[in-house]
């Protein structure tokens, strides 16, 4: 690479966060907490989801500034497609953790540049090369960072990395907008379907937070304001007024379980899937960590056939399992067998993952801080019950928008891959710029 020099010798500042211990977190406190998990690809970051700390923990070294360059330097993050972002605007009082480096350069490295340039290949290579194992986890030292290989261009050249960065970059956040859009128009083509008129959403008023509930409904039950809402009675009249009569879906299991408690990981093993490896329609045992087959009985393994709904954590969300390896389950995921001769698999996690079941598993949530669902929550849950063959030709058609929207992401995402592939050539002077 021309003009090439250690990071160190470009970097003006630059430092680890903060820890605060886990129970220092309360969303009335003043100062956004940003983690790694809050980064986002194409030097993105989002602050929605972020925990509040005291403002004891503002110290310099972890204050987010604009022109703040961030690294993830810990575990699965490092080198991934969310390891990087830039500050490019003031997003007020933030300080980040010990899992996130923060990096300011000299004023001829522009930030945005730098940071496309830690997110092209060629740098990842070098962290990946770099890595230390500290207590079983890797990690991206500062020593190590300050040794990374980078290129310096003259301004020009940056400014044109960056055109080539933004494009792609646009183009790939557009394709996610209109994936989402597609995504939205599931939901509305299921309720057409199913003739359900779900009532519009209530402003945020006084008047409308107002309601009430008989004595009679609470005894021996729930407590809680939120589950007695006057929306949740909207939903329940919407979805009994509909085309189709409604079951509880705990009708349509012939079984269900919880998977098993397994803490004793091993290289070669079963794969363990947990909560995070299910996502909406979609398993992903390939990238699970392994337990040994002998520590797994008969109920906590998942077959061909059976559907997945997470239970704990991020709830509610439900994928069918669709090849024939066997792996085991983590105790947060419930494993349902479904009697198919009512219900289509296909049919019932589309629906499932739908905002006619979502909204109906926010209401059945137990526990303040960690949402879970319980078996006898499940029992509480109903949905519409067409004909077999009507709920097969709404999962065929649910599916081809979901197959629509993939691709529409997949050829955005390979194009900024692409165009990062490009800035590498540019930069090592392969391509004319």
């Amino acid at each position: 690479m021309d003009n090439a020099v250690f990071m160190r010798e470009v970097i003006t500042e630059g430092a680890y966060g903060v820890l605060p211990p886990g129970d220092s977190y309360d969303q009335s406190l003043p100062i956004a907490f940003l983690r790694a998990t809050e980064l986002r690809p194409n030097l993105q970051i989002d602050l929605k989801f972020c925990h509040q700390v005291a403002r004891e923990y503002m110290i310099r070294k972890a204050r987010v500034h604009v022109g703040d360059v961030l690294l993830a330097v810990k575990g699965a993050t490092i080198a991934s497609p969310k390891c990087v972002a830039v500050i490019e605007k003031d997003i007020g009082e933030t300080v980040i953790n010990g899992s996130i480096f923060r990096m300011q350069f000299k004023p001829h490295v522009l930030p945005k540049f730098a940071a496309v340039v830690l997110d092209t290949p060629i740098l990842k290579r070098q962290m990946r090369l770099s890595l230390i194992a500290n207590n079983g986890v890797d990690y991206l030292d500062k020593a190590l960072i300050n040794s990374l290989i980078f290129p310096v261009p003259v301004e020009a050249t940056q400014r044109k990395v960056i055109d080539v960065y933004e494009l792609a970059s646009s183009r790939f956040q557009l394709a996610q907008i209109r994936a989402k859009q597609l995504q939205a128009d599931i939901d509305d083509y299921l309720l057409t379907e199913l003739g359900i008129n779900l009532p519009s959403e209530p402003e945020n008023t006084i008047v409308n937070r107002i309601f009430t509930a008989q004595r009679r409904e609470l005894a021996g039950w729930r407590f809680d304001p939120y589950y007695f809402n006057i929306q949740f009675h909207a939903l329940e009249h919407a979805v009994e007024a509909g085309s189709y009569s409604t079951v509880s879906i705990s009708r349509l299991f012939l079984s269900m379980n919880n998977g098993i408690d397994c803490r004793d990981f091993v290289e070669d093993g079963v794969p363990y899937v947990k909560v995070a490896d299910v996502r909406a329609f979609e398993i992903s045992p390939d990238k699970a960590q392994k337990v040994p087959v002998t520590a797994v009985p008969e109920r906590g393994i998942v077959r061909k056939g059976q559907l997945l709904l997470t239970r704990k954590g991020s709830f509610g969300i439900a994928a069918l399992v669709d090849h024939n390896d066997s792996y085991a389950i983590s105790s947060e995921v419930f494993r349902i067998e479904l009697d198919n001769n009512k219900v289509s698999g296909e049919y019932l996690v589309t629906l499932l993952n739908s905002k006619l079941c979502q909204s109906q598993f926010d209401r059945e949530k137990i526990g303040a801080i960690m949402g879970s669902l319980t078996q006898a929550a499940l029992s509480r849950i109903h949905i519409p019950l067409p004909p077999l063959m009507k709920q097969k030709n709404i999962a065929e058609f649910a599916s081809s928008i979901r197959l629509q929207s993939k691709q529409l992401v997949a050829e955005a995402e390979n194009e900024l891959e692409i165009a990062k592939h490009r800035i590498e050539a540019m930069l090592l002077g392969e391509v004319e710029i």
